[in-house]
């Protein structure tokens, strides 16, 4: 087991990882050009506002004259949830990719409700219209993101001559990428549907008591999400770097993350400390004239040093990985012969 451990290179550290995606960026600063256009879209192009469809969704779920006392104070903080959400969203940020990372300071809801903006304002108000809406920019964002994210593979693999290959990693990326979306959107649909039936049977039959088994049982969930969320991290980076289906990703994010959680989990929270640290200063800047181009500047090279730590990371990992199941499978075989 010592000739084994000694056999496999140490993978690639958390600092390590960091320093390797800023200096990618200082290198390639043209690796900023898909972000900052999109931004600048966001900021300047119109918005797409479903204020007017969800107006009518808040009535119907929250307007009931009938509802019981123990629960009117909880629908009254989520009836204003909604009106913040309605008001501020714009459908056009769905173009940040959904699940490629794609970085982005102007689809935050705290950016948008802080900055103010004459752009035209585009009102939808059908939900078949919402959602033809939705399913196009999802699918663009995703595929915007995927070429994105096969230009920050190509540097780092130096493959600088063969763009077919980029164009091709890319579509890759975009299919796996709406692939895994998909799967993720229905889970979230049939877990909520047994949540909610859960949730009901329990007002019912335990009254105003729920209120506490609901709560617990919201933080129970929340904590599982999150789990299953880290777990998942590494998803869109195995299917970028290895060129794998998206049921194989998912397999080899488990099996790097699980084998190596507390460096995952340091890298996770360094990212979530720099990209919410940071968008705290741009906010504050965003009054003046310059800040807001500062903060999109800002959010897209951090988000493309992260995204690029990522790969760097989780392609150390694996590797360290397969280079010890190849030495423990050396190691044994050599027993046997023995």
């Amino acid at each position: 087991m010592q000739h084994t451990a000694e056999s496999v290179n140490k993978p690639i550290g958390v600092i390590d990882s960091l320093q390797g995606g800023f200096n990618l960026v200082n290198r390639h600063p043209w690796l900023l050009v898909l972000p900052v256009l999109l931004d600048l879209l966001l900021w300047r192009g119109p918005r797409l506002s479903l204020a007017p469809l969800l107006v009518r969704v808040q009535d119907l779920i929250f307007n009931q004259p009938d509802l019981p006392a123990e629960f009117a104070e909880s629908a009254t903080l989520a009836s204003e949830s909604f009106h913040t959400f309605g008001s501020n969203f714009n459908l056009l940020s769905l173009l940040t990719g959904a699940v490629i990372g794609f970085p982005s300071f102007l689809s935050r809801f705290d950016a948008v409700s802080a900055i103010t903006t004459t752009a035209p304002i585009i009102q939808i108000e059908s939900v078949s219209t919402a959602l033809l809406y939705a399913a196009a920019l999802l699918l663009t964002g995703l595929l915007i993101g995927s070429l994105w994210l096969a230009l920050i593979v190509r540097y780092q693999e130096d493959e600088l001559d063969n763009w077919m290959a980029v164009l091709r990693r890319a579509g890759w990326i975009w299919l796996n990428a709406a692939l895994f979306l998909a799967a993720l959107f229905i889970t979230i649909l049939v877990v909520s549907a047994v949540l909610g039936i859960v949730l009901t049977m329990l007002a019912l039959i335990a009254g105003p008591s729920a209120l506490t088994l609901v709560a617990i049982m919201q933080l129970f969930v929340f904590m599982i999400v999150i789990w299953i969320s880290i777990g998942l991290s590494l998803t869109v980076s195995a299917i970028a770097l290895d060129g794998v289906n998206v049921a194989r990703a998912v397999w080899r994010s488990i099996n790097v993350v699980g084998r190596n959680l507390s460096s995952t989990m340091g890298l996770l929270l360094i990212g979530l400390l720099l990209t919410e640290g940071f968008a705290r200063i741009w906010l504050l800047l965003s009054g003046s004239s310059w800040g807001i181009p500062l903060g999109i500047l800002g959010t897209a090279y951090i988000g493309v040093a992260l995204t690029a730590a990522t790969l760097l990371f989780y392609r150390g990992r694996y590797q360290h990985w397969q280079q010890t199941r190849s030495a423990m499978i050396q190691a044994r075989r050599q027993n046997h012969d023995e």
